[in-house]
């Protein structure tokens, strides 16, 4: 049987996933719906030591119904880009940056130098890649600075002969694996720590084995995929981006024999200087969105001028490169929407109080699984690690004193629920950037990505068993 009537067959049997937007503004409708629905509720917060706004645990009540109109329903899309516009412009200007890097040639040039000397030992790299970012997601998070690597793990793994999806799960996947078993993770670990009155970091050697375990399993999952695409470029989910994977490697092959030239030297130099600043920046200076922003334009700048592109030709990369951003960009501002609207109907904690009473209802051997479930759900909605455990925390707290559960099984639980979600929950604002950064829809990536979460849920419930078994 031939490649066409593969493809051809593959499309017969595959099921279509609605486009991202689509899903997006069908949740937003059935969240303003609800608004009518459900009972407007709110909860009592207080400032805890650490400063942070905690609610408090059974002071739920209702208040007066505020169900969105339809003027506030369609205000809700503006004021989401509204509420993300430092993201959203990081992206852009991300976008615009690489668009430089790229016309210079000299990231071209250089990755398949890269790729011409790992011929043979591509697993290797994989492994290495996805080793690498998961550390870097359990002991600095690495959110949202994970999305300008994407464009560099794209290209890699194009030029081994994989596709873009290769790319963006070697980083970003890799990244969520550290993210949410977060030994040392200081967004997540260490604030829901701090509101449950555990020790800071304590726990680190369960945590740290839960994530080796968990990094084996993803790593064989992305090797496993990307030795399929490689055998036959027909068999990716994102084959049909304009041109084709395998084309793209045969396209890049020329580069092989190309030198680097003094000029692309120096701009590769600006590049991993420009990305070592940032990482410093933001991890030792407190740098905000704006400031990688502004120093990821200052590197385009200097990028273009070394490269010889003159002033014309920059202007025009620059806007190139942002041109492929407008996907990623707007979904964030999109996803937020859904928490705006669910925020200005009074309904969000209408719907934590409703699971936290469900929770309750469980048999105490099903607890722990129902807290990480849960966790699930309210982050579809709060896609935000601290923010996510300010929210919840104290119920779980409150939920695990009750039930005999341990405070850190509670806290796994969160990790575990909040953490892999967010690779493959439309509403996550960092995993729209990396896959508008990559240039790959969500409808396309959640066909990779929903098989792995669903075995790493598996594994964080196992974990979550144990937790309370040995009473961690």
């Amino acid at each position: 049987m031939n490649e066409n009537s593969e493809k051809q067959k593959k499309k017969k049997w595959d099921i279509q996933v609605p486009h991202t937007y689509f899903i997006i503004f069908m949740i937003l409708i059935l969240c303003a719906i609800l608004t009518y629905v459900l009972p407007a509720g709110s909860y009592d917060r207080v400032e805890n030591d650490t400063g942070r706004m905690v609610v408090v645990a059974d002071s739920f009540h209702e208040v007066e119904s505020n169900p969105i109109s339809l003027m506030d329903f369609l205000k809700a899309v503006p004021s989401g880009l509204e509420a993300q516009a430092a993201l959203i412009f990081f992206v852009f200007v991300c976008g615009g940056t690489f668009g430089i890097f790229d016309e210079t040639n000299a990231l071209n040039v250089g990755i398949n130098k890269i790729a011409h000397r790992l011929n043979g030992k591509e697993t290797l790299m994989i492994i290495a890649i996805t080793t690498i970012f998961s550390i870097l997601g359990a002991t600095m998070a690495f959110d949202p600075q994970v999305i300008m690597f994407i464009p560099l793990g794209v290209a890699l793994a194009r030029r081994c002969g994989y596709d873009a999806i290769t790319g963006i799960a070697m980083v970003l996947g890799g990244v969520y694996v550290g993210f949410s078993c977060g030994a040392l993770n200081p967004y997540t670990t260490a604030v829901a720590q701090g509101i449950a009155g555990v020790p800071l970091f304590s726990g680190l050697g369960f945590r740290v084995v839960w994530q080796i375990v968990t990094l084996v399993f993803t790593c064989a999952y992305i090797i496993r995929y990307a030795k399929k695409v490689k055998a036959s470029p027909s068999t990716s989910y994102c084959y049909e981006l304009g041109l084709s994977e395998k084309e793209a490697h045969e396209k890049e092959q020329a580069n092989f024999t190309t030198k680097l030239s003094v000029r692309q030297i120096l701009v590769i130099l600006v590049l991993f200087g420009g990305l070592g600043c940032v990482v410093y920046g933001s991890l030792k200076l407190s740098w905000g969105t704006s400031d990688m922003a502004a120093a990821f334009f200052g590197m385009g700048l200097l990028a273009g001028i070394i490269g010889g592109l003159g002033g014309n030709k920059i202007c025009t990369s620059w806007i190139k490169g942002a041109k492929t951003m407008v996907f990623g960009a707007l979904a964030i501002g999109l996803g937020r929407a859904i928490l705006i609207v669910l925020e200005n109907g009074m309904i969000m904690d209408t719907i934590v109080s409703g699971l936290s009473s469900l929770l309750q209802m469980l048999p105490s051997s099903l607890i722990s699984i129902g807290m990480l479930i849960a966790n699930v759900v309210i982050n579809f909605f709060v896609p935000s690690g601290s923010g996510q455990a300010t929210l919840v925390m104290p119920f779980m707290a409150a939920i695990a004193s009750l039930t005999g559960v341990t405070m850190q099984t509670a806290i796994v639980a969160f990790q575990g629920g909040e953490g892999f979600s967010n690779a493959v929950i439309p509403t996550s604002s960092t995993t729209n950037a990396c896959l508008g950064a990559g240039n790959v829809g969500y409808e396309k990536w959640v066909r990779f990505a929903m098989p792995m979460f669903l075995i790493q849920l598996v594994i964080c419930a196992v974990f979550t068993i144990i937790a309370s078994v040995i009473g961690l």
